[in-house]
């Protein structure tokens, strides 16, 4: 995004991301508050496994992201050009710390509402694998870019969803969400700069 055609500043586009993110936060502690929901319970359980679990639940997702970059199927190609040219200069001038709070931000409060509320708020109604499957629907249209952007986030809604399911901690999914995000912005940033 350049300061000059937007007028928003790399510092203005983080305080916009984050704000957009904590909002996020803010929306599933008060639908938790309305419809019943325990978060406190989402955590409880060993932090430790939890932790584990959540660092080696990234290596997948950092794995899909090396083929995606190398794959020379269209739709993946596609979708790099897109990310080249659309996604990665929105974030061009946010230091690496400004990343580093995006991508804890993304991950903390994306899962606790798509996670943590409403898979955990459907499964009541819905049962566990309609639940699971509606939240990473939800989860791939709130990221919906282009077509294929949004198969690609909904196959990583159900790789996160699954993950809360087989773990019974939202560490898991959040910590797996904001070490991907995390590396994948990095990369991209010291890529294009590079």
């Amino acid at each position: 995004m350049n300061p000059e055609t937007t007028g928003i500043s790399p510092r203005g586009t983080l305080y916009r991301m984050l704000g957009f993110e904590a909002g996020l936060g803010l929306l599933a502690l008060i639908i938790a508050w309305l419809a019943g929901i325990s978060l406190a319970s989402a955590f409880s359980g060993d932090w430790l496994t939890a932790l584990g679990w959540g660092i080696l639940a990234t290596m997948p997702l950092l794995l899909m992201m090396v083929w995606f970059e190398t794959s020379q199927l269209a739709w993946l190609v596609e979708i790099r050009g897109f990310v080249e040219q659309k996604l990665i200069p929105i974030f061009e001038g946010i230091s690496a710390g400004g990343i580093f709070l995006i991508a804890l931000f993304a991950g903390v409060f994306e899962e606790l509402l798509f996670r943590g509320v409403i898979q955990s708020g459907l499964e009541g109604s819905l049962g566990v694998w309609p639940a699971l499957l509606l939240t990473s629907l939800l989860f791939g249209l709130a990221h919906a870019m282009t077509r294929a952007y949004f198969v690609i986030t909904t196959l990583m809604g159900l790789y996160l969803g699954g993950l809360y399911i087989w773990t019974d901690h939202l560490l898991v999914p959040i910590l797996a969400h904001f070490l991907y995000d995390w590396a994948v912005f990095t990369w991209l940033l010291r890529k294009r700069a590079g």
